[in-house]
């Protein structure tokens, strides 16, 4: 092993004195360097070596070859030599862990990436050795391909790649994409290239996209799959060459997905982006009945009398294309008569109203249409009600259309948010028979656990209103004080502050003695009656007892499972109550508290007892 270090060390001299002599490093860093390699080089020796080894000597080499790098640039001048010495080091060192592992995928990935800058020209080799541990990854066949087509442009080879990658993968939706793809950016090259031999070219290979595309149609039934093969035709570099491709995708989907909501959801988008239909018809000539395959080649043949830089679609105004896509919105919604449908039209036209820079009338307009529309098919969905009332709200003579519509919209959706809506529009209007009656109908129909919302609106309308609805607020706590549901915990808070400020001390304890018999138990009850105890001017003993007793309440119903009832309790004793009860309540913690909160509570009553 020390002949083999002294070897490695005296093939490595001229590099080093290339080092010294161009200044990249001093001789310490020198001397450390040597030291590093060969503290690296022992480890990637050793029986026990580990991918990680390899990683460490890699990232070392590729520091070195970053001072090289940098010192270059700083002097203006050429260290080919040394930076080439220092690259074919650094591939050495990844085919020699590749070799060790093999499986490990990821310094597969960065080796080609650093083989891509330093020696392009072997990258293709590594691919092919990757794709026998990793060819059942769609990815590395896809990778491999794309840089091919890169490096080489060698559109034979990539297209050996794909086909041995589906004869692999003969449903991968990621293969026939990339595929389709990189034939597509190969026709657009031939078609920058004005020659005969070029438009032959770039026929063949439009020809080759259809064929790709008829063939994966034959195994993919993934109606996302065919719309993104659309979706590419559409970008600017492919929209005029892949117009009867386009007319085919299209074809092909309404026939095989005609009450699919996502398709007429695109084909109403291309016509708000100025795609339209009737133009697709228009420019390639093709009859309704001709979509057989010789007739697809020809329209593909077709596109060669077009300049790439020839738009084939007309130029309409925003307006017409608004009006356009409307109309797809509306046939569709015709044509399904689903829910999701509708939701899309409505969302299509929010998100169009989003600009109101341009056509601002006819967007609005367009929106108006949409809701009642929506509202009269019966399907709109509860969030898409909420937001049409909310603008009806929003104008003077809207509200009682919005209150209509809020009663229609809740014969057919039995929704919280709807009730929400309806009696906030009451409250705004001070109409509180049609409030309460809203809140009666909601609690009746959802149950009061869902209306929890309802009861806090309500409460505080009334709380508003004291002089005319004193009675019937007082009313209203009480009820919400028997709900059993935990989330009505926070009423019975509040009644206790209600009865403080209205009525007397004792007509407050007295509500607050029966309150805690009520099911389910309040902790938060017992803290809100703590904080009103101890704004007690007159602190007799009475007083004490009663504030007391909250604490006491407080453990009673949770000592077992909650550790601050009892630090609460200690704080009362020690800063107001009687400090010689701390030692028994201590003790009675944790006896009571289940076993493993006691050390929890154990840790907070010596914080306690350190802060005081």
């Amino acid at each position: 092993m020390a002949e083999f270090l002294a070897e490695m060390q005296e093939r490595l001299l001229p590099e080093y004195e290339q080092l010294k002599k161009f200044e990249v490093c001093t001789d310490e860093q020198i001397r450390e360097c040597i030291r590093k390699r060969d503290s690296l080089q022992l480890k990637i020796t050793q029986k026990g070596k580990s991918v990680r080894d390899y990683a460490d000597f890699i990232l070392f080499e590729r520091k070195v070859h970053k001072w090289v790098t940098e010192k270059e640039r700083f002097h203006g001048n050429k260290l080919t030599g040394l930076k080439s010495s220092i690259a074919s080091r650094i591939i050495r060192l990844y085919r020699d862990g590749l070799r060790a592992f093999p499986h490990e995928e990821r310094f597969w990935d960065n080796f080609i990436n650093f083989s891509k800058k330093s020696a392009p020209q072997e990258v293709s080799g590594i691919y092919e050795k990757m794709l026998t541990f990793y060819g059942d990854k769609p990815r590395v066949w896809c990778d491999a391909a794309l840089w091919i087509y890169e490096y080489s442009s060698n559109i034979k080879k990539v297209k050996e790649i794909f086909f041995r990658a589906l004869q692999r993968h003969p449903d991968s939706e990621e293969i026939y994409k990339t595929f389709f793809d990189t034939l597509l950016l190969s026709a657009i090259k031939m078609s920058t290239q004005k020659n005969a031999i070029s438009s032959d070219e770039k026929i063949i290979r439009l020809e080759q996209v259809l064929i790709v595309y008829k063939n994966s149609k034959k195994i993919i039934q993934n109606i996302n799959f065919f719309l993104s093969l659309l979706e590419r035709c559409e970008s600017e570099k492919f929209l005029n060459i892949t117009t009867p491709l386009q007319k085919v995708i299209i074809d092909d989907l309404m026939t095989n997905f005609p009450r699919n909501e996502i398709l007429w959801d695109t084909l109403a988008q291309r016509e708000l982006r100025g795609y339209n239909m009737s133009d697709l018809n228009n420019s390639m000539d093709i009859k309704d009945n001709a979509v057989d395959g010789e007739q697809q080649s020809k329209d593909i043949e077709k596109t060669e009398n077009f300049d790439n830089d020839q738009n084939l679609f007309q130029k309409r105004s925003l307006k017409r294309r608004i009006e356009l896509c409307c109309n797809v919105y509306q046939t569709a919604v015709r044509t399904l008569e689903t829910t999701n449908m509708w939701t899309k039209y409505i969302n299509a036209m929010l998100k169009l109203n989003q600009d109101m820079s341009a056509e601002k009338v006819l967007k609005r307009k367009c929106l108006a249409i949409a809701f009642k529309e929506g509202h009269a098919s019966r399907l709109m969905s509860v969030d898409h009600y909420c937001t049409y009332v909310q603008m009806l709200l929003e104008s003077p003579t809207g509200v009682p259309i919005a209150e209509q519509t809020l009663m229609d919209a809740l014969k057919i959706h039995k929704s919280i948010k709807l009730y929400e809506l309806l009696l906030s529009t009451y409250i705004v209007a001070d109409n509180e028979p049609k409030a309460y009656e809203t809140f009666r109908t909601a609690n009746d129909e959802l149950g009061a656990q869902k209306c929890v919302s309802l009861w806090r609106s309500l409460i505080q309308f009334y709380k508003t209103h004291y002089n005319d609805c004193g009675k019937q607020l007082q009313k209203l706590f009480k009820e919400a004080c028997q709900e059993a549901s935990p989330d009505f915990g926070e009423f019975r808070c509040n009644y206790l502050d209600f009865c403080i400020l209205n009525f007397s001390m004792q007509k407050t304890r007295s509500e607050y003695d029966k309150l805690c018999l009520l099911p389910p138990p309040c902790r938060e009850l017992h803290q809100k009656m703590a904080a009103l105890e101890s704004q007690t001017v007159a602190k007799n003993q009475a007083d004490m007892d009663r504030w007391r007793l909250c604490y006491v309440n407080a453990v009673f119903y949770f000592g077992k499972t909650n550790t601050q009832v009892w630090i609460d309790f200690i704080k009362f004793e020690r800063e107001h109550g009687e400090p010689k009860n701390v030692s028994t309540l201590y003790d009675r913690a944790k006896n009571t508290l289940e076993t493993e909160l006691v050390d929890n509570f154990i840790s907070e009553y010596t914080l306690l007892t350190h802060i005081i």
